[in-house]
C-alpha cells in the first residue's frame, strides 16, 4: 500500500512539473494546451474515483480561466465540482463552487451564479469553514438585489456583516464595506434611516483606518449625500456632495467619473432648490 501511495504521489508530482514546464511559454494558446495535456494525462493515469483527478480537474479550470478560455474553464470546473461532491469531498467542492460562482457572475451569468454561491456558502459551512463567507455573501446579496429579491439580498449583506465583524472585529476595512453595500441597498429600498445610519457607520470606520482624507472616505460622503438628496434633506446634501467632491480630488483626475457623477448630483440638487 504504501508503494502504490507513493506511487501516486510520484505521478502527481511528474504531471504538475510537466504542467509549469508547458507555461513557460507566453502565449494563452499554449497555456491552454498545457492545461488540456494536463487534463487528459490525469484521466489517464488516475482511477475516476481518485481526488487527485478532482485536484487536476480544478487546476485545468484554473489555467483555462487565466488564457481566456472560459467556457472550457466552468466545463473543468463543474465536473471536478460533481466529483468531489460524489467523493465527499466537502472542502474542495465549496472552494471549486465559488471559483465556478465568481467566474459566471464575471460573465454576467446571474441565475447560475446565485446557484453556485449559495452550493459554496452551504459547503463551506458544512465544512465549517467561514474564511470566504464575507465575499461570497456580499457577491451573492449583490446579484440578489439586481434579480429583484430584497430579502434574500438583505439576508446575505447580514450574513456578509455578521462575519466580517466575527473575523476581524468591529473596525476593519471589510466591516465597512459591507456596510456601504447594504446601506446603498436601503437607499434604492427608499429606507433612510437604515441607510444613513449603515453609512456612517462606514464613514466612521474608514475614517479611524485611514483617516479624513481617503478615496473610501469620499465614497462614504458622497452615499450619505445621495440619501440626504434622495429624503429631501437638501442643506445635508449639498455639505456632503461638497466634502466628497474635495476629498475625490485630491485623489482623483478631474473628469473622473465618480467626480463628474458629484457635479452631476450637485447641479439637479441647486435646480432643486432655486
Amino acid at each position: 500500500m504504501k508503494s502504490a501511495m507513493q506511487t501516486t504521489a510520484n505521478l502527481w508530482e511528474v504531471l504538475c512539473r510537466d504542467l509549469e514546464t508547458q507555461r513557460n511559454h507566453p502565449s494563452k494558446e499554449q497555456h491552454h494546451i498545457a492545461a488540456k495535456n494536463f487534463k487528459e494525462a490525469a484521466q489517464h493515469v488516475f482511477p475516476a474515483s481518485s481526488p487527485r483527478l478532482c485536484d487536476a480537474l480544478e487546476i485545468s479550470g484554473d489555467v483555462c480561466q487565466a488564457s481566456g478560455f472560459l467556457s472550457e474553464a466552468i466545463c473543468d470546473f463543474k465536473d471536478s465540482l460533481g466529483r468531489n461532491l460524489a467523493l465527499g469531498g466537502i472542502s474542495s467542492a465549496a472552494r471549486v463552487a465559488a471559483k465556478l460562482a465568481l467566474l459566471l457572475d464575471h460573465l454576467g451569468e446571474e441565475a447560475d451564479a446565485i446557484r453556485h454561491y449559495r452550493q459554496s456558502l452551504e459547503l463551506f459551512d458544512a465544512a465549517h469553514d467561514h474564511s470566504q463567507d464575507c465575499l461570497l455573501s456580499s457577491n451573492l446579496a449583490g446579484l440578489e438585489k439586481r434579480a429583484g429579491d430584497f430579502a434574500a439580498c438583505e439576508r446575505h449583506y447580514k450574513q456578509a456583516l455578521d462575519t466580517a465583524v466575527r473575523l476581524h472585529g468591529e473596525i476593519h476595512p471589510e466591516v465597512a464595506l459591507v456596510c456601504n453595500n447594504l446601506g446603498v441597498a436601503y437607499t434604492e429600498e427608499g429606507d433612510w434611516v437604515r441607510a444613513e445610519n449603515l453609512h456612517m457607520r462606514a464613514l466612521g470606520i474608514r475614517e479611524q483606518v485611514f483617516g479624513a482624507m481617503h478615496p473610501d472616505v469620499a465614497q462614504s460622503l458622497a452615499n450619505l449625500a445621495v440619501v440626504y438628496h434622495s429624503s429631501s434633506n437638501f442643506e445635508k446634501a449639498r455639505a456632503y456632495y461638497t466634502a466628497a467632491l474635495k476629498t475625490y480630488l485630491a485623489f482623483k483626475r478631474p473628469d473622473a467619473p465618480e467626480l463628474d457623477s458629484l457635479r452631476a448630483n450637485l447641479e439637479k440638487l441647486e435646480l432643486a432648490t432655486t
